[in-house]
This record gives structure tokens, C-alpha cells and sequence, in this order.
């Protein structure tokens, strides 16, 4: 029996997508999931899902995110969508491995100080660095310090990816204060995670252990993790297995099916990334 009715549950999406509409202007023609990415239509689907916010997750790939392909122009264009919906958005900074790791943490602490980006992300895969890589811990370190949350993209294929699970068990151990947010779970490399103080997003793995694990299965891996280290997350408009217009839907009626208490739900959906993020 669900304890709560998830799409009409209050909301905060802890993980989508949405690219600048000066790449989209470039792009016409597009006609494949990214064209789902556009802040006006996010927007009302925001309101027919009762999604209160979302946080805007870069790729550490400039050339996704601005015509300028540089990560400060992901940042003014990351704060202009802010600046449009106030109070709707939370966005996280990128990164650009072509710059040395000085830049790079030069160029996140103007992204927190003068554009209020709320988080970090880091895609070892699309970066191309191993998540526990000198780079990426000099960016560990800057975050520890100023507290700032990193979420780190995990969705591992191999026991050395450069997402892997046991890189996330290392950077969790070096940096002990650091407020982690593992996306995807890391996958079906989860059970590594379970010790760990980190948050995890339930963005783009859900409908996967679903079929993997069934109902009863994927209910009790959440339960393993607990409801205050779980976040609502889609990874809108990406998905390995849904069309974009499929994702909420899915989503929901997974989660229904989860013996949840209103107040875990409500925890899960929405207290615990407000606590995160403020």
C-alpha cells in the first residue's frame, strides 16, 4: 500500500539537465532528448509534477553549456537561469579540465561567490579524470573548506572505472567533512557505498534496479541506504530506458510502491536536499 501519492508530493528534483537557450538557438535541428532541456518547458512540467525546485547539474563539458565553451560562461549562463525563476533553481558549477587545477579552483569560487551556484559537479567520465585524480582532489579540498556540496556522477561499468565506487570510498575517507552526494547510486557498485556519510540520488538508476530487483528488491536497497541519505533525483530529460515525457510518471509510480512513510517520503522528496542545499 503506498504511503503517500508521489506526484502530488512536494518536490525538489536533486539532479536534471537544461542547456542554455543560446545553445539551443544554435542547435535547431535537434531532435533528440536534449531538446527536452529547455527551461520554459521544465518549468511547467515543474508544475504538473509538483516539483517546488530542481537543481541544474553541467557536464564538465563547456562545449555543452554555452557558445563561449568556456566554464565561465556555464556559470553566468547557470546564474541567468537562476535569475529568471527566482527561487525555482538551484545550479551547480562546472568544470574544465583543459585549465590547470588552480584555475579551475579560481574559477569555482568566483562561480559560489559572485554567481551563488549552490554545488559542484563532477563527471569523471565526461572529464575524462578518475574521480580520486590530483585535479579532482584539489577540487575536494576547496569544497571540504568552504563547505560546499559536491555531487560526483557514478554509474561505474567496471571495477576501475573512473567512476568507480571504491574511488568514491577513497575520496570519502580522505575527505571526511566533505558533503557528498553520490549521483545514480553509483549504480550497481551500491553496496560499496552503504558505510559511507555521503547522500545518493536515486537520478536515472531507479528504473533500472526496478528491473533488476523487482519492487520488493529495490524497496529494500533503499531501506539499506535509509530515508535521510536518499534524494529524489530524475536526471531529466536523460534516461537510459524512458523517453523524456515517461520519466516522471515512471519515477512516481516506483516510488509509490515503496513502503515509505509520509514522513520518510516527505524526507526523501524534499526535506533532505532543502537541508543539503538550504
Amino acid at each position: 500500500m503506498a504511503a503517500a501519492n508521489w506526484r502530488t508530493l512536494k518536490k525538489i528534483d536533486a539532479h536534471i539537465h537544461i542547456l542554455p537557450d543560446t545553445v539551443h538557438t544554435a542547435n535547431p535541428d535537434a531532435d533528440d532528448v536534449w531538446m527536452y532541456a529547455d527551461l520554459r518547458q521544465y518549468v511547467q512540467i515543474m508544475r504538473e509534477n509538483h516539483i517546488e525546485r530542481a537543481v541544474i547539474m553541467p557536464f564538465n563539458d563547456p562545449f555543452l553549456m554555452s557558445m563561449e565553451f568556456t566554464a565561465g560562461a556555464v556559470h553566468r549562463n547557470l546564474a541567468e537561469m537562476k535569475r529568471r525563476y527566482p527561487g525555482r533553481f538551484y545550479a551547480f558549477a562546472d568544470i574544465d579540465v583543459r585549465n590547470s587545477r588552480a584555475e579551475t579552483v579560481d574559477a569555482l569560487c568566483r562561480a559560489i561567490d559572485d554567481h551563488a551556484l549552490d554545488g559542484i559537479k563532477l563527471h569523471p567520465n565526461n572529464s575524462g579524470l578518475a574521480l580520486d585524480s590530483d585535479y579532482n582532489c584539489a577540487i575536494f579540498a576547496f569544497a571540504q573548506e568552504r563547505h560546499i556540496p559536491v555531487a560526483v556522477h557514478s554509474y561505474p561499468n567496471a571495477e576501475d572505472d573512473l567512476s568507480a565506487a571504491k574511488r568514491i570510498v577513497k575520496t570519502a575517507e580522505r575527505y571526511p567533512d566533505l558533503k557528498l552526494i553520490v549521483s545514480h547510486m553509483g549504480a550497481f557498485q551500491w553496496e560499496r557505498l552503504l558505510p559511507l556519510a555521503c547522500y545518493v540520488d536515486l537520478s536515472a538508476i531507479l528504473p533500472d534496479y526496478a528491473r533488476r530487483y523487482g519492487v520488493e528488491g529495490t524497496n529494500a536497497l533503499l531501506r539499506k541506504f535509509g530515508p535521510k541519505r536518499l534524494l529524489f533525483a530524475t536526471d531529466f530529460p536523460a534516461s537510459r530506458s524512458l523517453r523524456p515525457e515517461e520519466i516522471y510518471t515512471v519515477y512516481c509510480g516506483i516510488l509509490d510502491q515503496m513502503d515509505f512513510t509520509p514522513e520518510e517520503a516527505a524526507e526523501i522528496a524534499y526535506e533532505n536536499a532543502v537541508a543539503l542545499l538550504g
